[in-house]
């Protein structure tokens, strides 16, 4: 259940009738909401109390301002705005430019007219809305519609439209997993807004890691553990054809649970293209009757065998041929080691935007015998009746998997299955 702040700007004359669609609509979903007077800037005076702690606050408007965005983005980053997270309710009904779903999602922004308080417009000046709110998720989100009621359905459905529930939703979903399962354990994927982000997952190093550690910003309540699974491989051999084998071992897990060995030969994918002959079998057949004072049937039968081209294109693992990719392979293959070793971190750190999902951490809790990177797999910002700002994160070994690629079925595999299948049918005449 969560607590909404509701208020409205001042558009034409109906804002409290909005605030109070939206309200019934959140409330029937079983949420609370506190409603605000109409004006400007209600929004932003209630979520300078810390009675905003833990609520969502939810702003209707009647425009497109960027400063407005720029104001919360930069208040909730830095602990003045209370709120967990601020919505922007777009009230697309009662305008025919700029709020409207489509210039929302590709109208760029300039200056609103009586923007006097933005101490700078280069956050947002040139981007439009759905850009903006989409880098700055965490703190903003947008919802519209063409009714109060649609307005409040979308922050229900977490931003989404309500075609993004749909079938053809799931399928995009289920072909982009598909499409990435080939680089499982190389890349990450995650979705900010309404942005999908797909990157190559990057070594972690010193220089470039986030630092959490007991002597420096760990907090010392809600600290959870989840120890290695026994039988988790600690000695990996990956054996290629033109090369000695590369060894990877985690000599940590070898002295508590002993030597869990497992060896594999380096393999690469590529794709292979068949061509092949396919004869088809052309038959003409041509009947002439006539009839006279007797009964003549001419007929021709022409029967001739053509041959077509047909190619197919698959992917097939085959050995690796350099040192290069034989160490790659087995990088991949010691990640995924890493990713299902069971092992993760839940904690509360001192709060700050720079803990982001999706970011490598250089762990260090001598407590807890950690002393590793370790990468961010969710993270949650609140705010303490005392208006201390911590951060709970869940750490992880390695990024989770994506999804694993499908098996390839052959023509004769296919085949082989339909007579099996065929088989097991009996026929009655």
């Amino acid at each position: 259940m969560t607590t909404y702040v509701i208020g409205c700007d001042n558009i034409d004359k109906k804002e409290q009738s909005y605030i109070d669609k939206v309200a019934q609509v959140l409330e029937e979903a079983g949420n609370t909401c506190e409603k605000l007077s109409v004006g400007p800037g209600n929004v932003q005076s209630c979520g300078l109390s810390s009675n905003s702690n833990g609520k969502t606050g939810v702003f209707l408007v009647g425009g497109n301002d960027g400063g407005t965005y720029q104001d919360f983005v930069q208040g909730l980053s830095r602990g003045y705005y209370h709120y967990d997270l601020v919505w922007f309710g777009f009230c697309s009904w009662t305008a025919h430019s700029w709020i409207t779903p489509e210039d929302l999602k590709n109208k760029p922004m300039v200056r609103a007219h009586d923007d006097n308080f933005s101490t700078s417009t280069t956050g947002f000046v040139g981007k439009t809305a759905a850009q903006y709110f989409s880098e700055n998720s965490q703190y903003i989100k947008m919802a519209y519609g063409n009714s109060p009621e649609a307005v409040a359905k979308m922050i229900l459905n977490g931003g989404g439209d309500d075609d993004d529930k749909s079938s053809s939703a799931s399928t995009i979903k289920e072909a982009l997993k598909e499409l990435l399962s080939y680089w499982d354990g190389d890349v990450e994927c995650r979705v900010e807004g309404d942005t999908c982000y797909v990157h190559k997952i990057p070594e972690p190093t010193e220089e470039d890691s986030l630092k959490l550690s007991e002597r420096l910003n760990l907090l010392s309540e809600g600290i959870s553990v989840h120890d290695y699974f026994p039988d988790t491989t600690n000695k990996l051999t990956v054996t290629w054809p033109n090369g000695e084998p590369i060894i990877f071992t985690n000599d940590k897990l070898i002295t508590r649970f002993g030597e869990k060995s497992e060896e594999v030969e380096a393999v690469k994918k590529v794709t292979v293209t068949e061509t092949k002959e396919v004869n088809s079998t052309d038959t003409t057949s041509t009947d002439t009757d006539t009839t006279d004072t007797t009964d003549d049937t001419t007929s021709t039968d022409t029967t001739g065998d053509t041959t077509e081209t047909e190619t197919t294109t698959k992917t097939e693992e085959v050995p690796v041929e350099t040192y290069e990719e034989a160490l790659a392979f087995a990088n991949n293959y010691w990640h995924k080691i890493l990713r299902d070793d069971g092992h993760s971190l839940e904690c509360k750190v001192i709060g700050g935007p720079i803990w982001k999902q999706g970011l490598w951490v250089k762990v260090y809790i001598p407590t807890y015998d950690i002393d590793d990177f370790m990468y961010i797999s969710k993270v949650n910002h609140s705010s303490s009746d005392n208006d201390v700002w911590s951060t709970s994160l869940t750490l992880v070994d390695y990024p989770p998997s994506l999804s694993e690629p499908k098996e390839e079925t052959t023509d004769e595999e296919t085949t082989d299955e339909t007579e099996e299948s065929t088989e097991d049918v009996e026929t009655t005449e």
